[in-house]
């Protein structure tokens, strides 16, 4: 019993040790990973000259690449504080539609490059306020649409946005794309997870995105869940949240 207590002492201080070491390492990466994507926005931008086509797709690629790192800190900036209880929500009255659109407008320009149909469907009555912390939704609505237009290589990708009774709120994210097995529905959303069926479109995940969506859905007091008929029948990735009951 002495010798059972010591060892679980000793994995929580391993435990707590890596996960300062995670958070400690990615807040050193995101200064340099930060500096890099503002030079290569500028370049792209033309601020420092007109550059050729050849050089402009290579630094293209180097903003794309730098972007996928500053993803992954962020998410494992983001594990490292939902596992030690240090992570913060700052919750205020906001309109879902509106984390939608400035959502939306971040991947415009990536759907049409792609040749991807990209729209947004809401209701006619606007949506009652709901109580929430804005950036982590966004996060939350920005990694569902981009894991959609990663995965479509052709067709469209569809946010909807609707009132389900009185009580609750869903979004959803759907894409005409490869599709996932049913078997993989749940794995997906675990720590490093990927779908075996996606892993042969895009090899540029990293598995964190869905498990820290669902996690902070979930802390929202809804739930984020997918659906998918199986291989090239697409994919849908839903969730809901709660309409506040304080009279908004």
């Amino acid at each position: 019993s002495d010798r059972l207590a010591t060892a679980n002492q000793e994995l929580k201080r391993l435990d707590n040790a890596k996960s300062e070491f995670i958070s400690i390492a990615s807040h050193q990466l995101r200064t340099p990973l930060t500096a890099i994507k503002g030079y290569t926005s500028l370049i792209l931008e033309g601020s420092y000259g007109k550059i050729d086509n050849q050089i402009q797709d290579v630094i293209n690629k180097v903003y794309l690449a730098n972007n996928r790192l500053i993803e992954l800190v962020e998410n494992l900036l983001s594990i490292s504080r939902l596992e030690s209880g240090r992570m913060q929500y700052n919750y205020q009255l906001v309109q879902l539609a509106d984390i939608v659109k400035d959502a939306m407008s971040m991947f415009a320009v990536v759907a049409k490059k792609q040749d991807i149909n990209l729209e947004v469907l809401t209701p006619e009555m606007p949506l009652p306020l709901l109580s929430l912390d804005a950036g982590k939704i966004r996060e939350v609505i920005s990694n569902l649409i981009d894991n959609a237009l990663k995965y479509t290589e052709k067709g469209s990708v569809t946010v909807k946005m609707e009132q389900v009774g009185d009580e609750k709120i869903r979004l959803s994210v759907k894409d005409t794309g490869i599709g996932i097995k049913k078997e993989d529905l749940e794995h997906i959303f675990l720590k490093f997870a990927r779908s075996k069926e996606t892993e042969k479109l895009y090899v540029g995940g990293t598995g964190l995105g869905l498990y820290v969506g669902r996690t902070f859905v979930e802390k929202h007091g809804g739930r984020l869940w997918a659906e998918s008929e199986g291989h090239g029948h697409g994919s849908e990735f839903i969730f809901e949240l709660p309409i506040s009951r304080n009279g908004v």
